[in-house]
């Protein structure tokens, strides 16, 4: 299982993170609502929670990955521009997000 985590340098922090998903298909077959979703859920462990993302567009969608961008209202009461994706990683499906225009995630332990 692959565990990423980044804090943006923004007015409040947003956490990078991405498990792996549920068998549910591909990743990249997820719509932009249940990637999004999906993220809401995994912000619950981290310091500063999505409470939810609205505004959601497509930004691209390959055969192994879609992304889309929307704005996070987050449980520090700011709203955040995100980037969520559903993708496929060393065959597992993943879901993660991160504040739009972040560096790619650095690993951690």
């Amino acid at each position: 299982m692959s565990n990423y985590k980044r804090i943006s340098l923004g007015l409040a922090a947003v956490a990078v993170v991405t498990l792996p998903l549920a068998a549910c298909g591909t990743a990249a077959g997820l719509s932009c609502d249940e990637i999004a979703r999906q993220a809401t859920e995994l912000s619950k462990s981290q310091p500063v929670q999505i409470k939810q993302i609205r505004d959601l567009t497509e930004v691209s969608k390959t055969e192994t990955e879609r992304r889309c961008r929307g704005m996070a209202e987050t449980s520090a009461g700011t709203n955040e521009a995100v980037i969520v994706r559903g993708y496929e990683e060393n065959g597992n499906q993943m879901v993660g997000y991160e504040p739009e225009g972040g560096a790619a995630p650095a690993p951690t332990q």
